[in-house]
C-alpha cells in the first residue's frame, strides 16, 4: 500500500486517482495519522476482471480492525437511538 500526506493527495489527485484505477490502495495521512485511504471501486467493471485486479491484494488488517471498530460504533449508536 502506498502512503501519502494530504498536502500531497490533493496537489497530485490525479496522480493517486490513476494508481487507484490500476488496483493500488493510497493511505491519505494528515499530521503523521492515518486520515483516510482511496482504495478501487469495483463496480465499473466486469467481476472477472475486478477479480483479475485484486488477484494480488494484500490484505490490510488494520485497515479491517479500524471499519469493523467503526461498524461497531454505528451499530451501538444506532441501539441508543432506537431505545431513546
Amino acid at each position: 500500500m502506498q502512503q501519502a500526506t494530504a498536502t500531497a493527495a490533493a496537489e497530485n489527485f490525479l496522480h493517486y486517482l490513476d494508481l487507484v484505477e490500476h488496483g493500488q490502495t493510497i493511505q491519505i495521512r494528515k499530521q503523521g495519522r492515518t486520515v483516510a485511504r482511496m482504495v478501487p471501486d469495483c463496480d465499473f467493471m466486469p467481476g472477472r476482471q475486478a477479480a483479475d485486479l485484486f488477484r494480488s491484494h494484500r490484505p490490510d488488517p488494520e485497515a479491517a480492525d479500524a471499519v469493523a471498530a467503526e461498524l461497531k460504533k454505528l451499530e451501538a449508536e444506532a441501539e441508543h437511538d432506537l431505545a431513546h
